[in-house]
């Protein structure tokens, strides 16, 4: 079924056609100043000497590095707007027949803003101008409470990597997820937000996150060199912009100007500017990092030109190491195992070199049309670096075999044309096509071995490319009459992937429980004892991909937009709009005929599942609606208060195994041992299976397991004497639910914000975000558990290890099921303190808050995560992994006399959630997330602990001398990184063991594991299986500005 077809259905039906109509007239109506993706307004009123309005006075609008120029006019009641106007400084001209001619320069436009710039003209002939001098003032247009991150800011502020993006944490609300490092906006999952620059999507379409997904975390994939300013609006931002359900970023990049201008720089990080973290390792060998601008004119007032390139070369020293064999004594029935773990505790570099470079041109034609191109492009290679998004420790408890190298690549386009048809009627025309390709190899093709210790062999998900590209176009229109002003317009994503991934291409022993010394006996042959067997214990699973790791699929989102924002009185806005949003997901392949049809017309306790379809998103209508109200008129004060409903799409990850698990071949499919074994077989371990075809792991050395064939794992069953055995026996599959949702929160909340004085504003915000449909995973062929009669702890129990059940399917492992069953609310408050004069600015931010959740996954890959008993859901609903009570940010840029500058920041936020576990498989459902009880047949609830407090203090001092004129400069700097060395310890690994909780024997509390919440060990040394923050870390650099 195309496109056209499937809108055709889905859409305009009867309430279609009733949504049409409501989003055409809505366009036809009327609206004011509004937020835009990637320029300000300017807008106000002129009044004559009685304060009565001016109508039909002659405005000029005029940007004074450019030559960029608007004329309007005001209306009957004297206000007038200039929307679509590029972030800089202006000059503003007022003309009116009988009066002078008054002009204000020096307004600062910002991207997302509007300024207010009021007349009161005076009787005459002559002109006056007024200077302005920059300040932060008070929108009292905006209906919305947002963060500015200036061009100030993002030059001075000291930031560890260059990465553009990590000035978004300088803004209220926002943290760093820690499962996938992506951005986090009021408590919302990071995948959920949504990052433009220059009005187009800045998003990895399969991954989710910004564009390079995990790698972005480590390596910038645009010049910071090249940014200007952004924009944050943390929740209920307008109806033109959405796919996000928790955070919007509107960044733009620098044009040229009529001067030529440009800068070149060099900063070093060394290791003997480095000291060493907690736990006495050196978290930094070298860090390079170079690059420059330039931009200027190509053709005065017309045509300009601006270009950045920056290049990171980076090494550190990382180290291998097992801190759980701390304490295990080495015994003949542990010995091999011992001593190879000990043999690959070696030191190794890891590298993240990378480059990026933008080139921008600006074309002006006459006063009415303005076309802007740029491209960008990033390249990063990064050695032993594989991650899936966990921050990278200078200790690590996988071997080099289990590490790889990722490499990524991107390569974007955009244009966007701005046009003033009539001076009511303005419109902008964006389209973008944007590449990526992420190759990640491995250091060694080995089988993979997981265990409590420390992991060795090819890591699960290697070796692996994906390619994405996007197209992306949007069209918006503005009107503006009388005191309204309409914007409305469309948008279209057409996203496609290209895979070759699967988990297990090696083969991968995973062994369940968190006691170390019983997994070195499982790995170990004890000398002289014929009944000792490798990997012989049935706490040993064994997964092998059988798939052909092919995946291609396409996916096209499109969006209607209409809104309006009607100042009704000089003082007060009303804004209110509509959007539409539409997903339309790619089509699975199940010509797997038998295991689609076994998995189709099974009824499982949860329910039943097609694997044939992945519903579209099609009823995706978003109402929203605010206020601004300048209670006393003077453009000082700014009360606003909104309420919307938003959607988030789906990454397209979450789709990859449901779209070729039921195909012939599969994609990426894997069979998991040990197979469900016939009554009174013995072969019931990893062990005896695969010598049933003639495999006998005792003879290989735990250096050179054998890569098992997919076709001798697809041999076993018919080996066991499983009745009907096929190839697919053992499966775990992956597969998508019916009722599927996107992400939808309701938002609401408001604020105050008043000018104390010229300059320093003050605000307080409240935000509520209430979020349904969110992704989780849950696995459909499991058993009803059942409560054992010897088990006073009344733990509900599946029993699928132990084989005291089976499974509903026996004949087939896990079945996976993307459901949007999940949900989250947050409520919070942020008092904020903002200050911008000549000479100093600073940005200060409080929020407290509370978030809860029942489900935190970041679009995992497999299976669950959170959820204990996927048949009782209620005690899953506690503090999310993100609840971060109180969070404070601070940030601040001084100039000081004889050309000094200080920069900090200060960024603090006390304990996250801390999740307790039992430390294995207790409830034998084979997932290792078990939490513990906390009375008799009572779970402890998700999340019930919390972790340790961070804090971080970064310092800047700068040095400029003045060269051949005024605007060049030599600058030398000197940065500090976690400038008190805060160790910023968190819990890792065996801290977050608990234990049982209630006692199965006796069903009264049992000892809490020592090991829980363990910061130091019993000798005072600190506990290195937790995770050490970045120490202090100093970097020296020079600065060329002309």
């Amino acid at each position: 079924m195309n496109l056209m077809t499937r809108i055709i259905r889905h859409w305009i039906g009867p309430a279609g056609v009733f949504s049409l109509i409501i989003l055409i007239g809505l366009t036809a109506a009327s609206a004011w100043a509004q937020t835009q993706a990637s320029t300000g307004q300017i807008v106000g009123v002129v009044l004559d000497p009685q304060g009565a309005a001016v109508p039909n006075a002659k405005i000029t609008i005029v940007e004074t590095t450019t030559g960029f120029r608007r004329e309007v006019f005001t209306n009957e009641i004297g206000q007038y707007r200039a929307v679509l106007l590029p972030a800089g400084r202006y000059s503003v001209t007022v003309e009116a027949s009988g009066f002078q001619t008054e002009t204000r320069t020096g307004i600062e436009v910002n991207v997302g803003r509007a300024v207010d710039v009021n007349f009161t003209l005076k009787v005459g002939t002559l002109a006056e101008i007024v200077e302005v001098t920059a300040s932060l003032g008070v929108d009292t247009t905006r209906s919305e409470s947002g963060a500015l991150v200036n061009a100030l800011a993002i030059r001075n502020l000291p930031i560890n990597g260059r990465r553009f993006h990590d000035f978004i944490q300088l803004t209220p609300t926002v943290q760093v997820e820690p499962q996938r490092n992506q951005l986090s906006f009021a408590g919302q999952r990071g995948i959920n937000s949504n990052i433009s620059i220059d009005g187009a999507d800045y998003n990895e379409p399969f991954f989710g996150g910004i564009r390079g997904g995990e790698r972005s975390n480590n390596a910038f994939t645009i010049p910071q060199e090249s940014i200007a300013e952004f924009q944050v609006v943390t929740t209920n931002y307008a109806a033109e912009f959405g796919r996000s359900t928790g955070g919007l970023v509107n960044a733009i990049t620098k044009t040229g100007t009529n001067e030529l201008h440009g800068s070149a720089f060099y900063l070093l990080r060394h290791k003997e500017l480095t000291v060493e973290d907690a736990f006495g390792q050196l978290s930094l060998a070298t860090q390079h990092q170079f690059g420059g601008s330039i931009g200027g004119p190509i053709k005065r007032d017309t045509l300009f030109f601006f270009g950045a390139i920056e290049d990171q070369q980076f090494s550190t020293p990382r180290q291998v190491f097992f801190p759980r064999l701390l304490g295990i004594a080495r015994t003949p029935q542990n010995q091999e195992a011992y001593d190879f773990y000990k043999s690959l505790e070696v030191p190794f570099t890891q590298t993240n070199d990378a480059i990026t470079f933008l080139v921008r041109t600006d074309a002006q034609f006459g006063a009415n049309h303005r076309l802007a191109v740029r491209y960008n492009f990033s390249d990063n290679n990064a050695e032993n670096a594989n991650a899936t998004g966990e921050q990278l420790s200078p200790f690590t408890n996988r071997a080099l075999s289990n590490n790889g190298t990722e490499k990524d690549r991107t390569s974007t386009v955009v244009g966007q044309l701005s046009s003033v048809l009539t001076p009511r009627l303005l419109n902008e025309l964006r389209a973008q096509y944007s590449w990526e390709k992420r190759p990640r190899t491995a250091n060694t093709l080995a089988p993979n071995v997981n265990t409590f210790i420390g992991s060795f062999g090819t890591r699960n998900f290697l070796p692996t490319t994906l390619t994405d590209w996007r197209v992306q176009v949007a069209e918006a229109m503005t009107w503006n009459v009388g005191a309204h002003s309409v914007k409305f317009g469309f948008e279209w994503n057409h996203v496609f992937v290209n895979q070759l991934f699967g988990f297990n291409q090696t083969g991968t022993f995973n062994l369940a429980g968190t006691n170390a010394d019983a997994h070195l006996r499982i790995l170990s042959l004890t000398p002289g004892d014929p009944n000792d067997h490798r990997f012989d214990d049935p706490s040993v699973t064994y997964v092998r991909q059988i798939g052909n790791l092919f995946l291609e699929m396409r996916s096209n989102e499109i969006a209607f937009f209409g809104q309006d924002s009607w100042r009704m009185r000089r003082n007060f806005t009303l804004y209110y709009g509509l959007r539409y949003e539409g997903q339309f997901n790619p089509e699975p392949e199940v010509n797997n005929t038998a295991l689609y049809n076994l998995v189709r017309n099974f009824r499982f306790p949860l329910g039943q599942v097609d694997p044939a379809r992945i519903p579209d998103n099609t009823d995706q209508m978003m109402p929203r609606i605010g206020i601004a109200w300048d209670p006393f008129g003077q453009a000082r004060t700014v009360v606003r208060a909104n309420f919307g409903i938003y959607y988030a799409r789906t990454p397209l990850l979450l789709m990859a195994a449901p779209m070729n698990n039921f195909r012939l071949p599969p994609g990426d499919l894997s069979i998991q041992l040990p197979l469900r074994v016939p009554a009174g077989n013995p072969n019931t371990t990893v062990y005896r299976q695969l010598l049933a075809i003639g495999i006998d792991l005792d003879k290989f050395t735990l250096d050179k397991l054998p890569i098992i064939s997919a076709q001798d794992v697809q041999r076993i069953a018919a080996a066991l004497g499983i009745p009907a055995p096929d190839p697919f026996t053992g499966a775990n599959l992956i597969t998508w639910a019916d009722n599927y949702r996107n992400p939808r929160a309701v938002q609401w909340g408001g604020g105050i914000e008043h000018e104390l004085f010229r300059g320093f504003t003050t605000g307080l915000d409240f935000r509520y975000v209430n979020t349904v449909n969110l992704q989780r995973t849950r696995d459909y062929n499991l058993p009803l558990p059942i409560i054992r009669a010897n088990d006073l702890s009344r733990r509900p129990f599946f029993g699928l290890r132990s084989r005291v059940q089976s499974r509903p399917i026996p004949t087939l492992g896990a079945i996976w099921v993307r459901e949007s069953s999940a949900r989250s609310l947050y409520r919070g408050f942020t008092m904020s303190a903002n200050l911008r004069r000549s000479r100093v600015q600073f940005n200060a931010f409080y929020t407290l808050s509370w978030n809860y959740s029942d489900d935190d996954n970041e679009r995992s890959a497999t299976g669950q995560e959170d959820t204990v008993n996927v048949y009782d859901l209620r005690p899953e609903f506690h503090f999310a992994r993100l609840d971060v009570r109180h969070l404070f940010t601070f940030n601040t840029v001084v100039s000081l006399p004889l050309g000094f500058e200080a920069s900090s920041i200060i960024r603090m936020q006390s304990a996250r959630p801390l999740n307790p576990l039992t430390g294995g498989d207790t409830n034998e459902d084979f997932a290792n997330n078990d939490r513990p009880m906390a009375a008799p047949g009572v779970l402890m609830k998700r999340n019930s602990f919390r972790d340790r407090a961070v804090r971080v203090v970064d310092l800047r001092i700068l040095k400029g001398f003045n060269l051949w004129n005024e605007t060049s400069k030599l600058q030398l700097s000197v940065e500090f990184f976690n400038l008190f060395n805060f160790d910023n310890i968190t819990f890792g690994g065996s801290s977050r063991i608990y234990g049982l909780g209630i006692d199965p024997a006796t069903g009264n509390p049992a000892p809490v594991d020592s090991r829980f919440r363990q910061l130091r060990l019993p000798g005072g040394s600190l506990n290195q299986d937790n995770i050490p923050g970045t120490p202090f870390q100093a970097q020296v650099g020079v600065r060329l500005i002309f």
